[in-house]
């Protein structure tokens, strides 16, 4: 046999991975990389470029191939033109319908995943190592694009929600500067912020509301997944949690707060109100972003504790014998201890309050603006830095009420006295303070004020239930001067809103779901009180209260389910009279 041609070459053998079988990336660019001549990073499966466009990203598998090889059964030329044969395909397709939002999974590019996971689980050795986390960019699907707006709709938005929260914790010198700046890329955590709050301004007869709400959740679940710890994305979901709590969409309401609480802890947030410039923050925060962060935290310690205060007097009439069937809100609320609700720990007497609310929108506060909670009943502080201040308070009645239930419910009325009393004094001297500020605002309710009432009814409804009342007479008898005096007011100012020249419209912002909660538990104390058979006086009390409670519903359906749940138990003590 005679030798081989020397000219004769051996077939193309495919390029060969180096080191461990499962490497994460190809040794080749990819073919779009190719054809557009830009550099790919060879992440497997799917390169950056690709996944910011949206194409399906194709790896040669053999040295010399310049097309993506054909779907099976379909003949072609591997070696043919570029433009025919290995252009990209589309991973998603492009649709307005949320239904179809496929959200992307963070196994998609290795990188990202791992070294997120060393930033969580070993975060000393992250800094370490001089370890980053890449940013993914990935675009903004169509269908969330679509409820965003034109430049011009986005303003309209953040000032009409600037204009009507009652929560001010996002910069609007940052979030308008991020959201309008043409030279500044948009961020999918700017934008999910931004979509959530469209949803809090919309009214509720609006029909896009179910829609929008469901794209939000989708779109949340895939931005959190796919990016860096986020104060946007945080915000995004306290904001979601306040439309799920107004809405009555539990139990995601009970779940998004404590995601909340997770996620900001996760950021280190559980420690920023410990010293002035916010601890380690300081290292990587400026001064302004530090008061941003605390705020954040700050509203969930006021969303953790409100809304357990209503768990609790719901709580109350389940073991006062008011068992009837209402409904999966009740069911779920009825629960056998309310500490176990809380998903944060209390705030201390010398955490630092947020700053003026001017100056925080301005950013114009400097740190010695802000005061710990031990000074902030001397100092004049902002809206929302008094509503923190209610917050604390809430906070320490339902450790006075933990307490109690840790230890025998045989206790005298003197110790049971000693304990709440001076609480209660001091919720309403915190109302009375905030009277000026009401005043001045133009408000029919402020948020610290009805706090410090939520925590008058609470105490009181705990002081009955350990005493355990049973006759209108013992139920009069026992019930605080603080009680009396907020009822009073809760019926004073709603009977000057329905008899007003013209009625406030709720509808329209600058009214909470904490308002709703405070106006159930009022209700619920008369009903209480009137045992059975009200008074002329009570059930006068009653009608005026039911009325701004339907009223209120036009803005906050949980209302409804409130309104339910006090014809469950009015109907239960007339029933125990007969």
């Amino acid at each position: 046999m005679s030798a081989a041609p020397a000219d004769v070459r051996k077939p193309p053998q495919p390029p060969q991975p180096s080191g461990n079988i499962m490497a994460s990336h190809a040794l080749a660019s990819c073919f779009f990389c190719r054809r557009s001549k830009r550099r790919c990073d060879k992440n497997l499966p799917t390169c950056q470029l690709c996944i910011k466009k949206g194409l399906k990203c194709s790896y040669p598998r053999r040295r010399g191939q310049r097309a993506a090889s054909p779907p099976s059964g379909v003949r072609g030329s591997e070696s043919g033109d570029d433009s025919n044969s290995a252009h990209a395909e589309p991973v998603v397709a492009q649709s307005s319908n949320a239904s179809e939002f496929q959200p992307v999974s963070p196994t998609s590019t290795s990188s990202f995943a791992v070294n997120a996971a060393i930033s969580f689980l070993a975060p000393d050795l992250f800094r370490e190592a001089g370890l980053e986390i890449p940013r993914l960019d990935l675009g903004i699907p169509d269908e969330v694009s679509l409820h965003l707006g034109d430049s011009q709709q986005v303003l309209e938005t953040a000032s009409k929600f600037f204009q009507m929260t009652w929560m001010p914790i996002v910069s609007r010198k940052r979030h308008l500067a991020a959201v309008l700046n043409p030279l500044s890329p948009c961020r999918r955590p700017t934008v999910l912020l931004h979509l959530c709050m469209k949803l809090c301004c919309l009214p509720v007869d609006d029909e896009k509301r179910t829609s929008l709400y469901r794209l939000i959740k989708k779109f949340y679940s895939e931005v959190e997944s796919t990016g860096d710890l986020c104060v946007q994305v945080l915000q995004a979901a306290i904001l979601i949690a306040v439309f799920e709590i107004g809405d009555a969409i539990y139990p995601a309401a009970y779940l998004t707060v404590g995601g909340c609480s997770r996620y900001a802890i996760a950021m280190g947030l559980d420690k920023i109100n410990k010293c002035r410039l916010g601890g380690e923050h300081t290292r990587t925060a400026s001064w302004m972003e530090i008061e941003e962060k605390r705020r954040v935290w700050w509203a969930i310690l006021t969303l953790d504790r409100s809304v357990t205060s209503i768990q609790f007097t719901l709580l109350v009439i389940a073991i006062r014998g008011d068992r009837a069937p209402i409904d999966a809100f009740y069911r779920f609320l009825n629960f056998t201890n309310p500490a176990r609700v809380l998903a944060t720990e209390d705030p201390v007497f010398e955490d630092f309050l947020p700053v003026d609310d001017d100056k925080f929108y301005d950013a114009t506060s400097e740190p010695e603006d802000a005061v710990p909670i031990s000074q902030g009943f001397v100092f004049k502080i902002g809206h929302f830095g008094r509503l923190a201040q209610a917050t604390y308070l809430i906070s320490q009645a339902l450790a006075t009420i933990r307490s109690f239930s840790a230890v025998s419910t045989d206790l005298s009325k003197t110790s049971l006295l000693s304990e709440t009393a001076q609480l209660c004094r001091t919720f309403e001297a915190l109302a009375r303070a905030n009277e000026v500020e009401v005043t001045v605002r133009r408000l029919p309710f402020c948020c610290q004020s009805l706090i410090s009432y939520s925590g008058v009814f609470l105490l009181q409804e705990h002081y009955w239930q350990q005493l355990n009342m049973r006759s209108r007479q013992d139920t009069q008898q026992d019930t605080y001067v603080e009680t009396h005096h907020a009822l009073d007011t809760l019926c004073r100012v709603a009977s000057g809103i329905q008899q007003g020249p013209s009625p406030v419209d709720l509808r329209q912002g600058h009214c909470t779901f904490l308002l709703v909660g405070v106006v159930y538990q009022g209700l619920s104390a008369l009903l209480s009180i009137g045992n059975g058979n009200p008074s002329a006086e009570i059930r006068e009390s009653i009608a005026v209260l039911r009325w701004l409670l339907r009223h209120l519903r036009a803005r906050w359906p949980l209302s409804g389910i409130y309104e339910r749940i006090l014809d469950s138990k009015e109907a239960l003590l007339a029933s125990e009279v007969i």
